[in-house]
């Protein structure tokens, strides 16, 4: 009787203790706020340094004057525009009823006025170049439109998540204790909140490598670095945090790292108006080249750092909220998760397929150009590429597990390691 008074009273303490440490992380997350607003203002820069003046900064001329208006103003909308409006508002959700219908408004502004340009440039540059069956056509017109409300939606998820981000942060970082090796990650965990995670979790890993066009293999190291800075920001205030931002965008730009990024976001986003309408999504066109070198690009941004960093995410929310929302609060976020499964597992698919293929056929072939002996590169590459196909497939497993336990566990919380969670934990 003694050990079972003794271990209640340890699991007692420790579950005021994690409290306590999450008594400061309620409500808006300033401390990700801030540091993930700096980090894009100064993409932003960058970006448009690099677009609008590359003399300045030693780049070639990309000569944008030459795109389509209507997919630059798409581009404009789907990168910068939706995301900052979408997050803003999220904030102003409520726990019960979720996002504020202002957002919904906004959302359905941006879906209308980025088809009307979709369908503008598919009248006019893109018109020679467009899929020639036109049931192909549909469907990549389709898997845009769910790629769009993919991203709108994990925006929007940022900011509503810190509606209930002060009653479940403490039982989702008492779920971390449970997982073996989880409890090292509570303290920083601790000091972003639910919330701070979230937020922090599509900027640095969702929104940034996808807007930089960063390649795959090279996108959880990017991902990672950003991650640091704004865990450093939160940590041990704004100005080391700050301090780190700065440093490392000074090192980007002073570095060839800089001008590397900026031309492969050309080569692959920018270079012509084929390029652009793949850079938003909408696959609508034959486009040889990025077609097959897309994959690559998304296959570690897409699906493995947006989707299913997003849907994890989600899906815990909505299993720790999942008593504290009404119907429509509900329905909101399983429609989230449910496109984010089939954006997922539809471009898992297609990725699958490319780059099995590539390996088929010889990847060696294809970097002859670049090296004399490429055969360790190309088998790296394609051990790379079968890990991520096979942690992605694995994490949409996963996420799809969580979702039906939430209709059987009473908790409405599962977990891998440990199963449902109790309810009285």
């Amino acid at each position: 009787d003694r050990i079972e008074r003794l271990a209640e009273q340890l699991g007692a303490e420790e579950r005021q203790e994690t409290r306590e440490i999450t008594a400061t992380s309620t409500g808006i997350p300033w401390n990700a706020v801030w540091p993930c607003a700096v980090m894009v203002l100064l993409i932003y820069i960058y970006l448009g340094m690099g677009i609008l003046t590359p003399d300045s900064m030693g780049y070639e001329p990309l000569e944008v004057d030459r795109r389509d208006p209507a997919l630059v103003l798409a581009a404009v909308l789907y990168w910068v525009v939706m995301p900052i409006a979408l997050v803003t508002l999220g904030f102003g959700a409520t726990c019960e009823q979720g996002a504020p219908i202002l957002a919904y408004i906004t959302y359905g502004v941006c879906f209308s006025l980025h088809f009307l340009c979709i369908f503008w440039a598919m009248t006019g540059s893109l018109k020679r170049r467009l899929h020639d069956s036109t049931p192909k056509l549909i469907f990549m017109l389709g898997m845009a439109a769910l790629e769009h409300f993919d991203m709108a939606s994990d925006a929007l998820f940022t900011g509503t998540s810190a509606a209930c981000s002060d009653e479940i942060t403490g039982l989702w970082l008492q779920s971390w204790h449970d997982v073996p090796g989880g409890g090292f990650m509570v303290p920083t965990l601790s000091k972003l909140g639910f919330s701070g995670v979230a937020l922090m979790l599509f900027v640095t890993n969702a929104y940034v490598p996808q807007l930089l066009v960063v390649w795959a293999p090279f996108a959880p190291f990017a991902a990672l670095s950003f991650v640091v800075m704004v865990v450093l920001w939160a940590s041990f205030g704004w100005v080391i945090g700050l301090s780190a931002i700065l440093v490392v965008y000074a090192l980007v730009l002073c570095s060839p790292l800089g001008a590397m990024e900026m031309e492969e976001l050309k080569d692959e986003a920018l270079r012509s108006d084929e390029h652009m309408s793949i850079y938003l999504g909408a696959e609508v066109v034959e486009a040889k080249g990025p077609k097959e070198k897309r994959p690559l690009v998304i296959m570690g941004t897409k699906l493995v750092l947006e989707n299913l960093l997003q849907l994890w995410l989600q899906s815990s929310y909505l299993s720790l909220s999942f008593d504290r929302m009404d119907n429509d609060a509900r329905w909101q976020a399983m429609a989230s998760i449910g496109v984010g499964l089939l954006v997922a597992g539809g471009k898992g698919i297609q990725i699958s397929v490319i780059l099995l293929t590539m390996m088929y056929e010889g990847g060696r072939d294809a970097c002859r150009d670049a090296c004399e002996d490429c055969q360790g590169l190309s088998l790296g590459m394609g051990i790379i590429g079968v890990f991520m196909i096979l942690a992605g497939f694995g994490g949409l497993a996963w996420v799809l597990a969580k979702v039906v336990f939430i209709f059987r566990c009473d908790s409405h919380v599962w977990n891998l390691s440990t199963g449902c969670v109790s309810p009285e934990m």
